[in-house]
């Protein structure tokens, strides 16, 4: 069951970030709003399950602190995620995103208890380096604005938080509560990104002002995001009780990169470099090696 459900995840990751690029929203405050629009559709929809089936849908005190400290961390994610692409490179922001899978991998060592083996080592190892071949090409600008390392740094941060919370969560209430934390964290990354985009919603552009036409350019993408989002991180919660960190975190991560790369050149026709391949062929490795 394990196996097929962390296939799960990774899929719908992969289907998350693939929706992306149906995105319509160039200007920073407009994707703020396309991410509240679909944090209220799947808040929506777990709100209308508990009504339906309230027992599926506890919560405790435990999570509701977790769940509002998961929420925050996701959405501030988002947002030091989109400014650092928009102050430096993309490749190497691309790059400090993914190798936040390294602070789950540790707390579960140091702080869950969880045995450490040579051959997660050896993933880890090989994960970072295909990241680095996927994502950053060589001779490359490698510098953005002053405060470009800080937004790197606070993404890389606030996406490896987002995973220990995630862990945390599960321990304290002994693999229970999965569907609770995400109705209390998708609740809370609404009132956050709602919040962030009317304070930043000045900055826009006249012609761009109208919230209600570019939630219908986007509907399909936000209806997308909801799905692969909000069903990625329910079943990577419940699996984070079941698993260790140090495991799941990395292969789903590393999983991510691996399927996103594949499927951008299958549908949507992108080439690969030698250097992409070589990449590519480091992660299926890795995930071999993590299972061993």
């Amino acid at each position: 069951m394990v196996p097929v459900l962390t296939a799960a995840v990774i899929l719908l990751f992969v289907f998350q970030t693939l929706s992306m690029k149906l995105q319509h929203a160039p200007y920073l405050p407009q994707k703020l709003l396309v991410n509240c629009l679909f944090s209220l559709a799947a808040a929506a929809a777990l709100w209308a399950g508990r009504l339906a089936f309230p027992a599926l849908f506890s919560v405790s005190r435990p999570t509701l602190v977790y769940g509002i400290g998961f929420g925050v961390v996701f959405a501030l994610t988002i947002l030091f995620y989109n400014l650092a692409i928009g102050a430096g490179p993309l490749a190497y922001t691309t790059f400090y995103f993914s190798s936040s899978m390294l602070i789950p991998t540790c707390a579960g060592i140091l702080f869950f208890r969880e045995p450490f083996k040579a051959s997660l080592l050896a993933a880890l190892v090989l994960f970072l380096a295909a990241f680095y071949f996927l994502n950053v090409s060589p001779g490359g600008q490698r510098r953005g604005a002053p405060h470009w390392p800080a937004l790197c740094a606070l993404t890389f941060v606030c996406n490896g938080l987002c995973a220990v919370l995630q862990k945390a969560q599960q321990n304290a209430t002994g693999g229970a509560e999965s569907v609770g934390l995400m109705l209390v964290g998708f609740t809370a990354a609404f009132f956050c990104y709602g919040a962030l985009y009317l304070f930043l919603r000045r900055r826009l552009p006249p012609a761009e002002m109208d919230g209600l036409a570019l939630a219908a350019r986007n509907a399909l993408a936000i209806l997308l995001l909801t799905a692969g989002s909000a069903g990625g991180n329910l079943l990577l919660t419940w699996l984070a009780g079941r698993t260790p960190a140090s495991y799941l975190f990395p292969l789903v991560q590393g999983g991510i990169v691996v399927g996103v790369t594949l499927c951008s050149v299958l549908f949507f026709k992108e080439k690969l470099s030698r250097r992409s391949c070589f990449g590519l062929a480091l992660g299926v490795c890795a995930i071999a090696v993590i299972n061993l």
